[in-house]
């Protein structure tokens, strides 16, 4: 175990202070920090491209540093010999496999995270759609100003103690980045405190409704203070936002239950509002990356064992692209039954659509922690079937 646990740590040090590491993280903080400006051409809705494109992001990130990350400390080792400092002492080339992959993995896990919470950022800011709109102050104190001021102090550090810049640079952007997001998770555009809630006034609370418990949970009743159990009474109604968007059945619900102008004006309103939130699912879509990004570590470490960067970057770009268009042009023709092969071949290609959220969010709905959980176990076995797959590579790899 301390064979294993020194091999996965030097391999997510030697993998994050590469040049390459940095520079990809940097462009990646840079280009979602400028994507609202980028995103404010479309002819619909702005935020939904600010929201695909930020995702997407996501992905081509973890998918390029997978590739440089494991051609660096595994193809870069066996082709330098370094790796028989490794093999000359009693390390099981299993073990050395599983190392390599761990420390590769949360190499990916910590770029993930900071591009995680710039994307989170750059929705909170959102795209400046009309000319009323103003820009969130607080994003732009804790976001950009917040790293202006770490690559200020990794600067410093580089000059005054010959620390390396770039991996100065994020060793202390997470604790930066960490604590900008827990303030901008408490506080609103106008540093107030931060109410994860849709809330829309009624004069009069609907005569064909006889209480709240007809709402089935999708919103809740808050009454005017001082008025709690009078008939007609005024308030509020609330969705909160961890609930999700309003899917298109609980609408067509609260519609139908009272025939009455104001109530439909407030439940189309709140409908709009829980939608625009979306904050909870596009966390969850996020985090759907996460396992992508284990499949991806998993066939560039295979690849790695025998081959360079660029023929491992072509082999992983293949699959990927391979997996997200299974659905679109294999599945149709293996349910049709065209073909034993076809049917095979999707059956064992990785389905990288499991993981890409961007449909379902366009449709408003709502990602189940079930789905989640399956996704993330299909992946954790994929994994382990490429993994074995890199040890047998490895195995029979000349690195004497």
């Amino acid at each position: 175990m301390t064979q294993f646990v020194a091999i996965a740590k030097n391999s997510y040090l030697q993998a994050v202070r590469q040049p390459v590491y940095g520079i990809v993280v940097v462009v990646t903080l840079a280009g979602l920090a400028l994507a609202p400006a980028l995103t404010g051409w479309t002819l619909d809705d702005d935020n939904k491209m600010l929201r695909d494109i930020g995702l997407s992001t996501l992905l081509v990130q973890g998918l390029v540093l997978a590739c440089f990350c494991a051609s660096n400390v595994i193809d870069q080792e066996i082709e330098d010999r370094t790796a028989l400092t490794v093999a000359a002492k009693p390390v099981s080339r299993e073990v050395f496999i599983i190392g390599k992959y761990l420390g590769i993995f949360l190499a990916l896990l910590t770029a993930h995270y900071l591009a995680g919470i710039a994307l989170f950022m750059a929705m909170r800011h959102g795209v400046l759609e009309t000319a009323s709109d103003t820009s969130d102050v607080t994003v732009l104190l804790l976001g950009p100003a917040m790293m202006a001021f770490v690559a200020v102090a990794a600067g410093v550090l580089n000059y005054v103690r010959d620390y390396r810049y770039l991996p100065t640079l994020l060793a202390l952007s997470v604790p930066a980045l960490t604590f900008s997001l827990v303030v901008l998770l408490v506080i609103d555009r106008d540093f107030h405190l931060k109410s994860y809630e849709v809330e829309q006034a009624l004069t009069v609370f609907p005569e064909g409704i006889p209480d709240e418990s007809m709402f089935n949970g999708i919103v809740s009743w808050r009454p005017d203070p001082g008025n709690q159990m009078l008939p007609g009474h005024s308030g509020n109604l609330v969705r909160s936002g961890w609930q999700g968007p309003i899917r298109e059945e609980e609408r067509t619900y609260l519609l139908n239950l009272v025939d009455d102008f104001d109530w439909k004006r407030a439940v189309k309103f709140m409908v709009k509002e829980s939608r625009d939130l979306h904050g909870f699912e596009v966390l969850k879509a996020g985090l759907l990356v996460i396992p992508a990004l284990m499949l991806l570590a998993s066939f560039a470490v295979a690849a790695s064992t025998r081959l360079g960067t660029a023929a491992t970057f072509l082999i992983t770009v293949g699959i990927i692209c391979i997996g997200l268009a299974a659905d679109q042009v294999l599945r149709p023709m293996a349910e049709a039954g065209e073909s034993g092969l076809i049917s095979f071949a999707y059956r064992i290609i990785p389905n990288f659509q499991f993981y890409w959220m961007v449909d379902a969010l366009n449709e408003n709905r709502s990602i189940p922690l079930s789905y989640m959980w399956s996704a993330s176990g299909y992946a954790g076995v994929y994994s382990l079937a490429v993994l074995l797959l890199a040890m047998g590579l490895y195995q029979t790899r000349e690195i004497g």
